[in-house]
């Protein structure tokens, strides 16, 4: 690993070097300014539209703002926008929420779309709940965060929240060569350049020795990206290289051990581990005809990894991966939009354990297949104009997903693991859409009903369990009510402010017995909250909250007190409240920001009989301007080197942690080859 890390190093800064030398002055064609106002949501909805005209709750992040600056996880900048709650496991590991609970399994992996300018990472049914770990976001120009069910433009997968990552087009500038490194020994080199006009070139190379024994990773991530005219039709291209090669630690288990500063830098896992390679590659055609913009967007990717399945007994070799092409289209109007989408993927799935039996983890081969699927879907979308000032926004998506299932191993039952026979499997979704908007002037009165669904998930079908019947798993629904105000007051002050409820049926889940269950119900219900406000002399406070209600809507007994679900008891890992505040100074060369993140007490059992208490974190940062075109970033992360952990969670008769990070020191430099 280290060799590779050294090899990567050397070819980033023979790459380097010659971008250094360009000629600063030299003539470029701007295809795209790629200075967004935040309020442009430039991908996710084809088209450039205005949040403040969506009935969608939606938030924009600029990288370029100091958290972005010494961002060494999605997490760190994605965790400030209200109803985001991402808790870390280790190295590039984590597991997601967005106005739900953390979901983990096949409930996390299919619960939240993630895009690269505007096409999905993972297809439909083979995502991961890793999601992120893919994701290019440290070359980002701007995130794009839809909370709730997403557009009809998106259908599985974008039932809790989708993230799309948008990137700047070649010719816009804004190139720039960036070290950081920290205290504990993470290092990460990227450089973003106009090669020409119509060429850009983003590279990132990252190695983390970890903060516990036996943990670390290295990746490396490479961009390539091409737009050019090509008579009427805009087109522009890209392609997407990642490859990540992590040492894991697993848990750490006792009663409350994330507090003891000795023992959160064990790793009883040292064997444990996860590779991961992507390869993508995407088109994007735009023309205007005479009745709107067309869009044309054909695309393929290649997936694969291998992992010890370190969280569970009997800790199986995972091997899995699919390659998949596709086909996005739309036509966007004066307030209306239609579309159809296409994609076929073949996929496998391969899960051995060579340790001997633990409980119903037998030793042997648990599963070994393929699945073939095709995903068809069409879109529609049309504004009506209810006088000077609302609107009414209607949309609806119709998607069919088909399975096609060859089980190459033996058929029946081993140990909890069933292999069902060969089979087919066929789904229909309908994702109505409907939402008002009313301007205010200064603010926006609007509301929203959508219903989110996904297909089941490979895995959901046919790595099939005790008490599941293979092919059990049925369409999963998220029905949705919003409403909020957004806007600003004092002349200055931007805010927003949401509240919502949601019901959610056939939930596909892992219970705390390790089994799955295929038709569960959760309620949830909040209150949102974000605020921009300048406080004059450079200084602002900004800060995003969640206030929330997460409920189990069905009963399960289990024979376990821990582990019974009883019918509105909390969902497990789904804190009340979560939140941050920061404050800001902004004196032109010189930036800085101290923040504060709070993550309420959640249970950590269906039961709640276990729970964690919660933690407060602060975070300093800042970066001053050496000269026109060096920047250098400080932060501080844990400032108070509070004890806390990232994930906590009972499973097996332990309570277990991921511990969240010692005080670490992040130092950068940014040399803008512009």
């Amino acid at each position: 690993m280290r060799i590779f890390w050294l090899a990567s190093v050397a070819a980033l800064f023979c790459f380097a070097l010659p971008v250094m030398a360009q000629d600063a002055d030299q003539d470029a064609i701007v295809v795209d300014s790629g200075v967004y106002d935040v309020r442009d949501i430039v991908v996710a909805k084809g088209v450039r539209v205005d949040v403040v005209d969506q009935p969608e709750t939606i938030d924009v992040i600029l990288p370029t703002t100091p958290e972005g600056l010494t961002l060494a996880h999605p997490a760190e900048i994605l965790n400030t926008v209200a109803g985001v709650n991402i808790h870390r496991g280790s190295g590039q590991e984590h597991l997601t929420a967005i106005r739900s609970p953390v979901l983990t399994g096949g409930a996390g992996a299919g619960s939240f779309l993630y895009t690269l300018d505007g096409v999905p990472l993972r297809a439909a049914g083979f995502a991961n709940v890793n999601g992120l770990l893919e994701a290019p976001i440290e070359i980002a120009a701007r995130l794009e965060v839809f909370k709730g069910p997403g557009p009809a433009d998106y259908g599985s997968n974008a039932v809790h929240g989708l993230i799309n990552m948008v990137l700047d087009t070649p010719g816009s500038g804004n190139g720039r060569i960036s070290l950081q490194g920290s205290s504990r020994g993470y290092i990460n080199a990227s450089a973003i350049t106009d090669v020409t006009e119509n060429l850009r070139v983003s590279a990132d190379l990252s190695h983390d020795s970890g903060f516990r024994d036996d943990s670390g990773f290295d990746q490396q991530k490479l961009t390539i990206q091409h737009a050019a005219e090509f008579g009427e039709w805009d087109i522009s291209s890209l392609v997407a290289l990642n490859n990540l090669n992590q040492e894991t630690a697993g848990f750490i288990q006792g009663d409350d051990v994330y507090r003891d500063r000795d023992f959160i830098t064990t790793n009883a896992n040292p064997e444990a581990f996860r590779d991961t390679q992507a390869l993508r590659g995407q088109i994007k055609a735009t023309r205007e005809t005479d009745y709107g913009t067309l869009i044309l967007q054909p695309y393929a990717r290649r997936t694969q990894q291998r992992f010890l399945r370190h969280f569970v007994p009997g800790q199986a070799l995972d091997k899995n991966g699919h390659t998949s092409f596709g086909f996005k289209s739309g036509l966007y109007g004066d307030g209306w939009s239609v579309g159809a989408d296409a994609e076929y993927t073949s996929g496998f799935q391969y899960e051995f354990q060579e340790n001997e039996n633990r409980f119903s983890f037998v030793q042997g081969l648990h599963y070994d297949y393929e699945v073939d699927a095709v995903v068809l879907a069409g879109f529609a979308t049309k504004d009506f104009s209810l006088g000077e000032r609302a609107i009414l926004h209607f949309g609806a998506r119709g998607e069919y997903t088909s399975y096609d299932y060859d089980n190459l191993a033996d058929t029946g039952t081993s140990g909890r693991f069933i292999r069902a026979a060969d089979r087919t499997d066929d789904y229909f979704t309908l994702t109505p859409k409907v939402g008002l908007t009313y301007d205010l002037d200064r603010m926006t009165l609007f509301a929203r009903a959508a219903r989110g669904s996904r297909a089941p998930q490979t895995s959901d079908l046919y790595s099939a369990q005790q008490n599941q019947v293979p092919g059990q798993a049925d369409v999963e629904t998220l029905d949705s009510l919003e409403a909020g105000l957004r806007g600003e007051i004092f002349d200055r002050a931007k805010f927003e402010i949401t509240g919502f409820t949601m019901w959610k049926d056939n939930f596909f889940f892992r219970n705390a017995n390790g089994f799955n269950v295929v038709n569960g119900k959760t309620r949830h219900e909040g209150i949102e909250a974000s605020l921009d406000l300048p406080l004059g002399r450079g200084f602002s406070v900004t800060g995003a909250g969640t206030l929330a209600r997460h409920r189990y809507n069905f009963t399960e007994d289990v024979g376990s007190a821990a582990n019974n679900i009883t019918e509105r008891d909390r969902v497990d890992t789904a804190p009340d409240k979560i939140g941050n505040l920061a404050l800001r100074y902004d004196g032109g060369r010189f930036g800085s920001y101290l923040r504060w993140t709070h993550v309420g007490e959640y249970f950590t059992t269906p039961g709640n009989t276990q729970s964690y208490p919660g933690h407060d974190i602060f975070t300093l940062g800042g970066r001053i301007d050496l000269r026109g075109d060096i920047e250098a970033s400080l932060r501080v992360d844990n400032l108070f080197d509070t004890r806390y952990a990232d994930r906590a969670d009972f499973a097996f008769g332990n309570e277990r942690y991921f511990p969240g990070r010692p005080r670490t020191l992040f130092a950068g430099l940014t040399l803008s080859l512009d």
